[in-house]
């Protein structure tokens, strides 16, 4: 791994001081709104990073399939957002697949 670059799962508004607080400067999130219940809105993970000073950007990403011009849109996000970045989706998989398919590509 990147060592500007943590994989996560689902964050939530109220991990964004202590984030921000261990050094994070950014967050993407990976996740669609509504995937499941109980999850956090993008609205709200902006609101609270922000608060504290962190970027955030919001990067949906299908866990089904993964697209190049995905893959690019993301490695660039890495390269104009301010590091280290923590990357999370639900369980931390699609942020895997999705950092190790821009590896690959070379992208990154």
């Amino acid at each position: 791994m990147h060592t500007n670059i943590t994989l996560y799962k689902q964050i939530h508004p109220c991990q964004c001081q202590a984030l921000s607080e261990l050094g994070f400067k950014s967050l993407i999130n990976l996740r669609f709104d509504d995937e499941m219940a109980g999850q956090p809105k993008t609205a709200e993970l902006c609101q609270s990073a922000e608060q504290v000073g962190l970027s955030y950007r919001h990067l949906p990403v299908d866990g089904e399939s993964l697209h190049l011009e995905t893959v690019e849109a993301f490695a660039r996000l890495l390269s104009d957002l301010p590091q280290p970045v923590m990357i999370f989706c639900g369980t931390g998989s699609r942020a895997k697949r999705l950092y190790q398919s821009a590896v690959v590509s070379g992208l990154i």
